[in-house]
């Protein structure tokens, strides 16, 4: 027998070629599960322990007396804004697993602005819980400067910026349907030109992370300083 002779395989191209799709497709299944089950993972521990940590903290907020007024109202607003942000991570580990959409457009849309709405409403609430800390700390000290200064305005500040941050995320979202070998399968699919979308992540950006650090880093350098 000549060297490289098949014997129970014919020597075909396309044979070989339609054996090693088989086992490229067999082996990024397998990796996809893989990664999917410790997304999954990961994701079902988190909601555990976070919720399991909110509702340890809204027990211990509502049965202590050290907690009143509107340091109280920041508290349980937060950790209930985090229980709601945990509510959506079921769809989405859900989603991981089936790769499919079962939750419908109106779904899409709710879950989105959700997730972003939930957000930026915990990161205003520890800003001006951070303007509150600094407020009691200069009343300390300069006590005729704090009077008449009204915290309602904040309150509907956060509200307002939150709910127009997570609007255009409720309304610029749609379900789109796709087959697949088949299969039909739906996914929320953003309907953002490119450009607009770049603006959009830059304004998230700006108001979630970069504005709020700055203005926490400043009123605790401004409270050290007063104290």
């Amino acid at each position: 027998m000549e060297l490289g002779q098949c014997t129970s395989v014919p020597c075909h191209p396309k044979n070989a070629m339609d054996h090693a799709n088989a086992t490229s497709e067999v082996l990024d299944d397998t990796s996809d599960v893989l990664v999917t089950s410790f997304l999954g993972c990961i994701l079902a521990v988190m909601r555990l322990v976070d919720t399991v940590g909110n509702i340890y903290t809204l027990v211990v907020v509502n049965l202590s007396m050290t907690f009143t007024g509107s340091m109280y109202i920041y508290i349980v607003n937060l950790a209930l804004a985090d229980l709601l942000y945990l509510s959506t991570i079921p769809f989405v580990v859900c989603t991981y697993f089936v790769k499919d959409w079962y939750f419908g457009d109106v779904g899409c849309r709710v879950l989105f602005c959700l997730d972003l709405l939930t957000r930026h409403t915990s990161i205003f609430i520890l800003t001006i819980m951070s303007t509150e800390r600094c407020s009691q700390g200069v009343a300390v000290v300069k006590p005729l400067d704090t009077i008449g200064r009204s915290r309602d305005y904040r309150r509907a500040v956060t509200c307002l910026m939150s709910f127009l941050l997570a609007f255009p995320t409720m309304i610029l979202i749609d379900l789109r349907t796709s087959d697949q070998g088949g299969v039909t399968k739906r996914m929320c699919h953003p309907t953002w030109q490119m450009e607009t979308y770049k603006v959009y992540l830059t304004i998230l950006f700006n108001t979630c992370i970069l504005a709020p650090g700055l203005v926490i880093g400043y009123l605790y350098i401004k409270l050290a300083r007063t104290y």
